[in-house]
């Protein structure tokens, strides 16, 4: 080939190429324009997009405004500069942001494994299907109920099961099946109502074994007494009635919802025996002799009721600094016990329960991380929203909120919440005007246009979806 035609030919499709890279750029640009720009940083239509779809998704008369564009794509864009603003101001190497963000970080790895090992393998798609199958007809359930659990002594077990032999044999002697309930069950959400479950399908009983004794009863009959998962009951099948099936995807979080509180025992059993071998792997002990010393100054004693209350206003910041637990590379402070004041223990029992909740959300989340989990699914944007949305608060903590407190007390106004909200308004909006400049904020609005007609044909679809 004649160089000087190979040459046009090689400008010709290099032309070609970059003509075309700019197509696509343009047409990407076109669809997803950028709406606001700061310093290292922008926020674009997509943006914009997701929030206002979500924030007016009930609302189907609320079209785009250039009004409401403006405000979501400034409270997107002070987000980001906040974020920037923490950066800089080394929030992110402060030991209290580190410690939140491992709680954090934890707490989304053990609910993801739990989620993963063992809900899903309970309640898979083909038992939600089952679900559905079978959602009619349904049937007026009653039972009595005398649990029992894992920790049960024997004479315990012989005293529950001889009370509902007595309840049975009141039943065959014709007493009416809602007073003997009344008298007898244990189950605290039925008894009162005459033992009466409601209008249930089979695989709404979580245990196995009643879901086998419903199967085989007939209308307007009760079972023998019998041993299930929570301990003795009596079953009672009423009439049964058909109703209408809604579509399944209506449905399915509702059935999900039912099988996972119906299944929880067995999800909790999986979840307590990989407690065990994980607590073998990991090396997993408690510090028995500390435990002791801060039970005693609580004012427990051995021999006393593990329901009394204690006084664990007792402990000092000091004492909340002991380790009460360790395992391979990691440990369980006593502080971490009272982190939540709503799950903090008020007795022996309590303290019990939540060293060992708290210890099997360390172990699990250990275990997670081992088998990658944290890189999977949705977690890693999870995790970045999680780190992202704690800068912000820690620092608008800081630069708003403290200040708030400290000008209120100067006027004795601290009880006074009309003063707060206005002096939050106030401050706020300072401290965002304050970003904006540092960061030199700027709408692009030349892209406003676009961006509004592009939105208006979204809420319309969605609002065509919504309307089906």
């Amino acid at each position: 080939m004649n160089s000087k035609i190979k040459i046009k030919l090689q400008l010709l499709i290099f032309t070609g190429i970059a003509a075309l890279i700019s197509i696509v750029s343009c047409s990407t640009t076109d669809q997803n324009p950028e709406l606001a720009v700061f310093d290292n940083g922008t926020v674009n239509y997509k943006e914009y997009l997701d929030h206002y779809l979500l924030s007016t998704q009930y609302k189907p008369e609320k079209f785009p405004t250039v009004k409401n564009l403006k405000k979501i794509v400034e409270l997107k864009a002070i987000e980001k500069m906040a974020v920037q603003e923490a950066l800089e101001q080394g929030i992110d190497k402060d030991s209290s942001y580190i410690s939140i963000v491992n709680n954090n970080e934890r707490r989304l790895l053990f609910q993801k494994y739990v989620n993963s090992k063992f809900t899903d393998d309970v309640i898979t798609d083909s038992l939600i299907q089952k679900f559905y199958n079978e959602y009619t007809p349904q049937y007026n359930m009653k039972y009595i109920m005398r649990p029992i659990i894992k920790s049960s002594s024997p004479k315990f077990i012989k005293a529950q099961k001889d009370t509902i032999w007595e309840a049975y044999s009141m039943l065959k002697k014709g007493a009416d099946f809602g007073k003997v309930a009344k008298k007898f069950s244990q189950d605290i959400t039925t008894k009162n109502k005459n033992g009466e479950i409601g209008w249930i399908i089979v695989e709404s009983m979580g245990d196995h074994i009643v879901r086998s004794v419903m199967d085989t009863l007939s209308e307007h009959s009760y079972s023998k007494p019998f041993r299930g998962y929570g301990g003795y009951y009596i079953l009672y099948k009423g009439n049964h009635r058909e109703v209408k099936v809604p579509p399944f995807e209506e449905i399915r979080g509702k059935i999900w919802k039912s099988l996972y509180h119906s299944r929880k025992p067995y999800i909790q059993d999986l979840l307590d025996q990989r407690f065990e071998e994980l607590s073998e792997k990991y090396h997993y002990k408690l510090q028995e002799d500390k435990i002791k010393k801060v039970l005693k100054k609580v004012g427990y004693k051995s021999g006393i009721s593990k329901y009394k209350d204690l006084n664990f206003s007792k402990l000092t910041d000091k004492d909340k600094e002991l380790k009460i637990a360790v395992y391979d590379g990691g440990f369980i402070l006593l502080g971490d016990l009272f982190a939540n004041s709503k799950k903090a223990p008020i007795n022996k029992l309590e303290f019990d329960k939540r060293i060992e909740s708290i210890a099997r959300e360390h172990l699990l989340a250990k275990h997670a991380k081992e088998i990658n989990l944290q890189n999977l699914g949705e977690l890693p944007e999870q995790l970045k929203s999680m780190k992202t949305s704690l800068l912000r608060a820690i620092l608008f903590q800081k630069k708003v909120k403290d200040k708030i407190d400290e000008q209120l007390k100067k006027s004795n106004a601290e009880k006074d919440p009309g003063k707060r909200e206005k002096l939050k308004n106030k401050l706020q909006k300072e401290y965002e005007d304050y970003l904006k400049s540092k960061y030199h904020f700027s709408f692009v609005e030349d892209n406003f246009d676009k961006a509004i007609e592009l939105a208006t044909e979204a809420k319309k679809e969605l609002n065509k979806k919504k309307s089906k």
